[in-house]
């Protein structure tokens, strides 16, 4: 479990205001000599993480002759910082939603004949191509995921926010999996969307990166160990992607049929 203060950080706070709060938390209020003595905070950075932390709802002042004094809000109110971070996020996904088409119109009509290849690194890479294929034009995906991929091996949160996101975005998909003990039952709208098949036995474990087909680019997935991806985006090198996946799912069993 992550300290309290990288907790507070991972939910929006910085690390200033993470640790003027947890201090506040141990009374009921504090003037502003009293916090920046505990918290070795030199006072106009204490004063001014204060005032942010008011805007975001969580900490009080009170006037007292002239002196002030800060009381930090109940931790249940946190729960209310996340509700207008999603509302945000939500409100910039709706312009994101139509930006993205105004920005394609400025893409020049030559530059879809081009080839390009873009390797991203580390695993913020990794997720950034992720992103990339979620807002694909076509909302169809080719995928050839073997059991240890990097999305397996990252984080089983990342797992989850990963078909969240694929859902939302209405992707539907072929996907090729290599068959294991551990294969788990899915549910029928599950399989709708992912139309899953197992590698030939032949096949097994030979795959050892993830691939994407979508749109004209191909996504190739390294190891976690390896932290690498690359984005080809060509009609050409697509099409012969796509010939090859569609040969080995023609081959490919239907253990969900």
């Amino acid at each position: 479990m992550l300290p309290l203060e990288d907790t507070l950080t991972s939910m929006g706070l910085t690390p200033t205001e993470a640790r003027i709060y947890l201090e506040g938390l141990t009374g009921t209020s504090h003037s502003l000599q009293e916090l920046s003595r505990a918290t070795r905070i030199k006072r106009p950075t204490l004063y001014h993480a204060l005032h942010t932390l008011m805007e975001k709802g969580l900490v009080a002042e009170k006037k007292d002759v002239n002196k002030s004094f800060f009381t930090m809000a109940d931790p249940r109110t946190l729960a209310g910082l996340l509700e207008r971070q999603r509302d945000e996020i939500g409100e910039r996904m709706e312009t994101l939603t139509t930006l993205i088409p105004l920005l394609l119109k400025r893409v020049s009509s030559s530059r879809s004949e081009e080839i390009s290849v873009v390797q991203y690194h580390g695993i913020q890479g990794m997720k950034t191509v992720v992103d990339i294929a979620c807002f694909c034009k076509s909302h169809r995906w080719d995928i050839i995921a073997p059991y240890w991929n990097f999305l397996r091996e990252y984080d089983p949160a990342y797992i989850r926010r990963y078909l969240r996101a694929k859902k939302s975005h209405h992707i539907l998909s072929r996907t090729l999996w290599e068959l294991t003990p551990k294969t788990r039952t899915l549910s029928a709208e599950e399989i709708r969307e992912r139309n899953p098949r197992t590698l030939p036995a032949s096949m097994r474990g030979r795959f050892k990166s993830m691939i994407i087909l979508f749109d004209d680019k191909v996504a190739i997935f390294s190891s976690y160990a390896k932290k690498t991806a690359i984005l080809i985006t060509s009609k050409e090198i697509h099409e012969m992607f796509r010939t090859m996946f569609d040969a080995i799912w023609e081959v490919s069993e239907q253990p969900y049929a």
